[in-house]
C-alpha cells in the first residue's frame, strides 16, 4: 500500500486520495468509500506515515489511533469551517 508523510503540525484534505468507486473491484465485501473528503491534522512533533489512497471506512480509525485527528467529509459538510476546526485542534495540540 503507497504511503504519504504528513509532517508535524499539518493539516490536509485527502480529496484527491479516495477511491470513490467499487469500480473495477466489484464483489459483495466492496463498497464505494461513504465520504467525499477527509481532513487530517497531525497534531503531534513527529511525521506520521498515512495510507493513501483510503479504501474503506476502516481507514478512518486505523488513522486515529496513530494520533492523528481524522474528520470524514460528506456532501452536505461545510469543509471549509471543518478544515479550519481541524487547523486549531493541530495549533492547540
Amino acid at each position: 500500500m503507497p504511503k504519504m508523510v504528513l509532517l508535524p503540525r499539518m493539516t490536509m484534505a485527502l480529496g484527491g486520495y479516495i477511491r470513490e468507486t467499487t469500480f473495477p473491484y466489484e464483489g459483495d465485501d466492496v463498497k464505494p468509500f461513504p465520504y467525499r473528503n477527509v481532513i487530517v491534522g497531525n497534531p503531534t512533533d513527529e511525521p506520521i506515515k498515512i495510507e493513501v489512497p483510503a479504501y474503506d471506512e476502516g481507514w478512518i480509525e486505523r488513522h486515529r489511533k496513530l494520533g492523528l485527528i481524522v474528520v470524514p467529509v460528506t456532501e452536505d459538510d461545510d469543509f471549509v469551517g471543518l478544515f479550519q476546526m481541524v487547523k486549531e485542534k493541530v495549533k492547540k495540540a
